[in-house]
């Protein structure tokens, strides 16, 4: 929603974290709550629940459509080439961002399932096995993608048990994951933490171990209230929210309450098809 200070945007916030900690049901959660009051968020899907076709003009599902097949379905969406990867998933959210500009614009909140900083997090350690080195990456990553769209106002990473966590994903998505790829989880779980502690204000941590479903969805919802906008004058993003709205196709739609329902806690209901990979 728009602030005090940016009365003419809403407020961008990503949900993020480990595959099986909840970030999709606890999104719907939010939004059924919200929709009871207000204007639902938008909510830009993370990358596993979108399905998994190349029809129409949606370049950024032609662009995930490429790297799921050039890796195989791999978790990671490793094929070999990991610089590239990791600008191809760049690209897939600036697409993401751009899409939802007349949302924010609106003074619309929209809520990435998984956003910049999951790449970040992901690719800086498959390209460093340097735990500090791909720290250093992940916040050079931020920086530069920075420059091309507005980093998330608020980054909510959702953390647990990685073991609980992990082991949910596995029994969804009939996964066995490898020993090389529980090791990935684990480091991701300690970058993430390494970047909430650099950034206190716009990353913060929310141990689903500590609260009830129930208080998860108010302190989300809390933190989504009141967010703090980020400037972009002090971050140096191009700013395209100041573009005037004609010069862009909106391409944003709201989820509703009752299809956020139907997604349950990732391990149920009935989602879109998704893409093979479970990683945004």
């Amino acid at each position: 929603m728009p602030s005090a200070e940016h009365p003419d945007r809403g407020a961008l916030i990503s949900i993020e974290g480990l595959n099986g900690v909840g970030k999709t049901y606890l999104t719907g959660r939010v939004v059924d709550m919200t929709a009871q009051h207000q204007q639902p968020p938008v909510v830009v899907e993370e990358f596993s629940r979108r399905a998994a076709t190349t029809t129409g003009r949606d370049l950024g599902r032609h662009l995930l459509h490429s790297l799921v097949a050039a890796s195989d379905g791999e978790r990671f969406l490793r094929a070999g080439f990991p610089r590239s990867e990791t600008l191809l998933l760049l690209a897939i959210k600036m697409h993401d961002y751009e899409t939802t500009v007349a949302a924010l614009r609106a003074g619309h909140t929209v809520i990435e399932g998984r956003g910049i900083h999951s790449t970040a997090v992901y690719q800086s350690l498959i390209m460093n096995p340097d735990d500090d080195e791909a720290a250093a990456a992940a916040t050079q990553l931020l920086a530069a993608t920075a420059r091309w769209r507005p980093l998330p106002d608020l980054t909510i990473v959702i953390t647990d048990d990685v073991p609980s966590a992990v082991g949910r994903a596995e029994a969804r998505d009939a996964i066995t994951d490898t020993a090389e790829q529980w090791q990935l989880h684990h480091r991701a779980a300690a970058l993430f933490e390494r970047l909430a502690a650099g950034d206190p204000e716009h990353v913060r941590l929310l141990d689903r171990r500590e609260h009830d479903t129930d208080n998860l969805v108010a302190i989300i919802s809390n933190w989504i209230t009141t967010a703090p906008i980020r400037s972009p004058r002090s971050t140096g993003t191009y700013d395209t929210l100041s573009q005037p709205s004609s010069t862009r196709r909106s391409g944003y739609t709201s989820i509703t309450a009752s299809r956020a329902g139907r997604h349950g806690t990732g391990t149920g209901g009935t989602p879109p098809e998704p893409a093979r990979s479970t990683r945004s």
